[in-house]
Protein backbone atom coordinates (compact mmCIF):
# COMPACT_ATOMS: atom_id res chain seq x y z
CA UNK A 1 0.00 0.00 0.00
CA UNK A 2 1.48 3.33 -1.05
CA UNK A 3 2.30 5.56 1.29
CA UNK A 4 0.87 9.40 0.93
CA UNK A 5 3.46 11.99 0.59
CA UNK A 6 2.61 14.71 3.93
CA UNK A 7 0.91 18.22 2.27
CA UNK A 8 3.14 21.12 2.05
CA UNK A 9 0.88 22.63 4.91
CA UNK A 10 0.93 19.67 7.02
CA UNK A 11 4.58 19.55 6.99
CA UNK A 12 5.39 23.25 7.56
CA UNK A 13 2.64 23.25 9.98
CA UNK A 14 4.73 20.72 12.31
CA UNK A 15 8.20 22.57 11.79
CA UNK A 16 6.30 26.11 12.84
CA UNK A 17 4.91 24.28 16.28
CA UNK A 18 8.42 22.93 16.68
CA UNK A 19 9.80 26.16 16.16
CA UNK A 20 7.16 27.31 18.94
CA UNK A 21 7.75 24.45 21.23
CA UNK A 22 11.44 24.90 21.18
CA UNK A 23 12.63 28.30 20.18
CA UNK A 24 15.48 28.72 23.65
CA UNK A 25 17.20 25.54 22.38
CA UNK A 26 16.70 25.34 18.99
CA UNK A 27 16.02 29.41 17.88
CA UNK A 28 14.26 28.04 14.32
CA UNK A 29 12.84 31.73 13.48
CA UNK A 30 9.56 31.63 12.09
CA UNK A 31 9.31 34.24 9.15
CA UNK A 32 8.32 37.70 10.21
CA UNK A 33 8.60 41.25 8.49
CA UNK A 34 11.99 42.32 8.73
CA UNK A 35 13.70 44.44 11.63
CA UNK A 36 16.16 46.98 10.96
CA UNK A 37 18.76 44.62 13.02
CA UNK A 38 18.01 42.05 11.07
CA UNK A 39 18.13 39.26 13.96
CA UNK A 40 14.96 36.58 14.10
CA UNK A 41 12.45 36.95 16.87
CA UNK A 42 11.83 34.40 19.28
CA UNK A 43 8.99 33.46 21.97
CA UNK A 44 9.42 32.90 25.36
CA UNK A 45 10.97 29.29 26.61
CA UNK A 46 7.76 27.29 28.28
CA UNK A 47 9.00 23.93 27.59
CA UNK A 48 8.88 21.76 30.20
CA UNK A 49 12.29 19.72 30.83
CA UNK A 50 11.55 16.75 29.38
CA UNK A 51 11.11 19.18 26.21
CA UNK A 52 13.86 21.10 26.71
CA UNK A 53 16.43 17.80 26.98
CA UNK A 54 14.46 15.70 23.76
CA UNK A 55 15.15 19.34 21.92
CA UNK A 56 18.66 19.11 22.84
CA UNK A 57 19.65 15.47 21.46
CA UNK A 58 16.97 15.80 18.95
CA UNK A 59 16.60 19.38 17.24
CA UNK A 60 13.26 19.92 16.23
CA UNK A 61 14.33 21.51 12.69
CA UNK A 62 15.05 17.90 11.68
CA UNK A 63 12.13 16.25 9.69
CA UNK A 64 12.81 12.65 9.81
CA UNK A 65 16.29 11.05 9.58
CA UNK A 66 19.31 13.44 9.29
CA UNK A 67 21.57 12.68 6.51
CA UNK A 68 25.02 14.11 5.62
CA UNK A 69 27.80 13.55 3.74
CA UNK A 70 30.92 12.67 4.80
CA UNK A 71 34.36 12.82 5.22
CA UNK A 72 34.81 9.91 2.94
CA UNK A 73 32.58 10.93 0.18
CA UNK A 74 29.47 9.42 1.13
CA UNK A 75 25.96 10.02 2.00
CA UNK A 76 25.64 8.92 5.64
CA UNK A 77 22.20 8.63 7.52
CA UNK A 78 23.63 9.86 11.31
CA UNK A 79 21.50 7.70 13.24
CA UNK A 80 22.93 4.21 12.27
CA UNK A 81 25.64 5.29 9.83
CA UNK A 82 24.13 3.38 7.00
CA UNK A 83 25.55 4.50 3.10
CA UNK A 84 22.29 5.58 0.82
CA UNK A 85 23.11 4.25 -2.42
CA UNK A 86 23.17 6.14 -5.63
CA UNK A 87 20.26 4.05 -6.99
CA UNK A 88 17.41 5.15 -4.65
CA UNK A 89 14.70 8.16 -5.59
CA UNK A 90 13.75 10.90 -3.34
CA UNK A 91 11.25 13.11 -3.59
CA UNK A 92 12.78 16.81 -2.83
CA UNK A 93 10.30 18.60 -1.02
CA UNK A 94 12.37 21.77 -1.72
CA UNK A 95 9.47 24.22 -0.60
CA UNK A 96 10.22 22.89 3.10
CA UNK A 97 13.83 24.23 2.92
CA UNK A 98 15.76 25.72 5.72
CA UNK A 99 18.22 27.88 5.85
CA UNK A 100 20.29 30.13 8.20
CA UNK A 101 23.02 30.32 10.80
CA UNK A 102 23.78 27.49 13.28
CA UNK A 103 26.84 28.89 16.44
CA UNK A 104 27.62 25.98 18.04
CA UNK A 105 28.57 26.40 21.95
CA UNK A 106 30.49 23.78 23.21
CA UNK A 107 29.96 20.13 24.50
CA UNK A 108 26.88 19.92 26.51
CA UNK A 109 25.33 23.32 25.55
CA UNK A 110 23.19 23.68 22.89
CA UNK A 111 23.24 25.44 20.00
CA UNK A 112 21.69 29.15 18.59
CA UNK A 113 19.66 28.72 15.33
CA UNK A 114 18.77 31.28 13.10
CA UNK A 115 17.21 29.54 10.75
CA UNK A 116 13.72 30.12 9.13
CA UNK A 117 11.71 28.51 5.87
CA UNK A 118 13.35 29.55 2.70
CA UNK A 119 9.77 29.46 0.62
CA UNK A 120 8.17 31.16 3.16
CA UNK A 121 9.86 34.41 3.02
CA UNK A 122 12.65 34.32 5.24
CA UNK A 123 15.26 36.14 4.86
CA UNK A 124 18.92 35.01 6.44
CA UNK A 125 20.15 37.80 9.09
CA UNK A 126 23.57 39.57 7.76
CA UNK A 127 26.29 38.12 9.51
CA UNK A 128 27.53 40.91 10.81
CA UNK A 129 23.96 41.10 13.41
CA UNK A 130 24.73 37.91 15.05
CA UNK A 131 27.57 39.58 16.87
CA UNK A 132 31.17 37.15 17.70
CA UNK A 133 33.15 39.59 15.58
CA UNK A 134 36.17 39.41 17.28
CA UNK A 135 38.49 36.64 15.56
CA UNK A 136 40.75 36.67 18.46
CA UNK A 137 38.13 35.04 20.58
CA UNK A 138 37.37 32.44 17.76
CA UNK A 139 38.47 28.48 18.49
CA UNK A 140 40.95 27.35 15.86
CA UNK A 141 39.88 25.16 13.14
CA UNK A 142 41.12 21.84 11.59
CA UNK A 143 43.22 24.23 8.83
CA UNK A 144 44.87 25.96 11.69
CA UNK A 145 43.30 29.41 11.26
CA UNK A 146 40.43 30.83 13.85
CA UNK A 147 36.79 29.64 13.12
CA UNK A 148 33.67 31.68 12.50
CA UNK A 149 31.32 30.31 15.46
CA UNK A 150 28.30 31.18 13.27
CA UNK A 151 27.98 28.78 10.40
CA UNK A 152 25.74 29.22 7.24
CA UNK A 153 23.80 25.86 7.05
CA UNK A 154 21.02 24.41 4.55
CA UNK A 155 18.36 21.65 5.44
CA UNK A 156 16.96 20.27 2.49
CA UNK A 157 14.05 17.89 3.30
CA UNK A 158 13.60 14.64 1.23
CA UNK A 159 11.06 11.41 1.06
CA UNK A 160 12.34 8.30 -0.18
CA UNK A 161 10.05 7.53 -3.13
CA UNK A 162 9.38 3.77 -2.31
CA UNK A 163 9.08 4.15 1.38
CA UNK A 164 7.79 7.60 2.23
CA UNK A 165 10.34 7.74 4.94
CA UNK A 166 11.40 11.27 5.82
CA UNK A 167 14.97 12.62 5.82
CA UNK A 168 16.48 15.63 6.09
CA UNK A 169 20.02 16.08 4.38
CA UNK A 170 22.33 18.34 6.60
CA UNK A 171 25.19 20.70 5.10
CA UNK A 172 27.07 23.36 6.09
CA UNK A 173 29.78 22.77 3.23
CA UNK A 174 30.21 24.79 0.10
CA UNK A 175 29.87 21.90 -2.19
CA UNK A 176 26.69 20.98 -0.09
CA UNK A 177 25.08 24.45 -0.32
CA UNK A 178 26.16 24.77 -3.77
CA UNK A 179 24.44 21.22 -4.49
CA UNK A 180 21.05 22.20 -2.79
CA UNK A 181 21.31 25.66 -4.39
CA UNK A 182 20.97 23.69 -7.75
CA UNK A 183 18.83 21.80 -6.90
CA UNK A 184 16.70 24.99 -5.38
CA UNK A 185 17.29 26.64 -8.93
CA UNK A 186 16.06 23.53 -10.94
CA UNK A 187 13.01 24.00 -8.82
CA UNK A 188 12.20 27.75 -9.37
CA UNK A 189 12.51 26.34 -13.47
CA UNK A 190 9.75 23.72 -12.51
CA UNK A 191 7.64 26.30 -10.82
CA UNK A 192 7.34 28.37 -13.99
CA UNK A 193 5.82 24.50 -15.82
CA UNK A 194 4.69 21.95 -13.61
CA UNK A 195 3.68 24.22 -10.45
CA UNK A 196 2.21 21.07 -8.90
CA UNK A 197 5.13 18.94 -9.02
CA UNK A 198 8.48 18.07 -6.91
CA UNK A 199 12.02 17.17 -8.52
CA UNK A 200 12.82 13.51 -7.92
CA UNK A 201 16.63 12.97 -7.02
CA UNK A 202 19.17 10.35 -6.49
CA UNK A 203 22.05 11.05 -4.00
CA UNK A 204 25.01 11.07 -6.54
CA UNK A 205 28.46 11.33 -5.92
CA UNK A 206 30.56 14.16 -7.57
CA UNK A 207 34.01 15.52 -7.90
CA UNK A 208 37.39 17.53 -9.52
CA UNK A 209 40.72 17.53 -9.27
CA UNK A 210 41.92 19.82 -6.59
CA UNK A 211 44.97 22.03 -8.02
CA UNK A 212 47.09 21.23 -5.20
CA UNK A 213 48.03 17.51 -5.92
CA UNK A 214 48.84 16.43 -2.90
CA UNK A 215 45.00 16.76 -2.09
CA UNK A 216 44.03 15.26 -5.18
CA UNK A 217 40.58 14.47 -6.24
CA UNK A 218 37.51 15.94 -3.95
CA UNK A 219 34.56 14.27 -3.76
CA UNK A 220 31.23 16.49 -3.56
CA UNK A 221 27.76 15.77 -3.16
CA UNK A 222 25.47 16.23 -6.13
CA UNK A 223 21.63 16.05 -6.16
CA UNK A 224 20.67 14.62 -9.49
CA UNK A 225 17.06 15.40 -10.71
CA UNK A 226 15.60 12.32 -12.52
CA UNK A 227 12.31 13.26 -12.79
CA UNK A 228 9.28 14.86 -11.38
CA UNK A 229 6.23 13.70 -8.74
CA UNK A 230 2.79 14.86 -8.22
CA UNK A 231 2.81 17.48 -4.63
CA UNK A 232 -0.50 15.49 -4.20
CA UNK A 233 -0.31 12.19 -5.57
CA UNK A 234 1.60 9.25 -4.08
CA UNK A 235 1.66 7.18 -7.10
CA UNK A 236 5.43 5.71 -8.16
CA UNK A 237 6.71 9.02 -9.21
CA UNK A 238 8.33 9.20 -13.17
CA UNK A 239 11.67 9.09 -13.09
CA UNK A 240 12.23 8.57 -16.97
CA UNK A 241 14.97 10.36 -19.25
CA UNK A 242 11.82 11.88 -20.95
CA UNK A 243 10.21 13.33 -18.16
CA UNK A 244 13.56 15.06 -16.83
CA UNK A 245 14.24 16.46 -20.12
CA UNK A 246 11.04 17.65 -20.76
CA UNK A 247 11.24 20.02 -17.90
CA UNK A 248 12.69 23.13 -20.00
CA UNK A 249 11.99 26.44 -20.31
CA UNK A 250 9.33 27.99 -22.74
CA UNK A 251 11.45 30.46 -24.58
Amino acid sequence: MATRIPTTEQIRAQQKADAEKAPSAIKVALPTAPTNSGAALSAPDKRTDVQRYLDEIAPASIVGRMVKFSKEGQFVVSDDDSVIDDDVDFIALVDQTLIGWIKFNGEGAPPDRRMGLLYDGFVMPARSSLGDLDQAKWEIGLDGRPADPWQHHVYSVLQRADTGELFTLVTSSVTGRRAIGTLLRHYDRMQRTHPDQYPVVRLKIGGFQHKDERVGWVKVPVLAVVGRHAKDDAAKPDTSLAADMDDSLPF
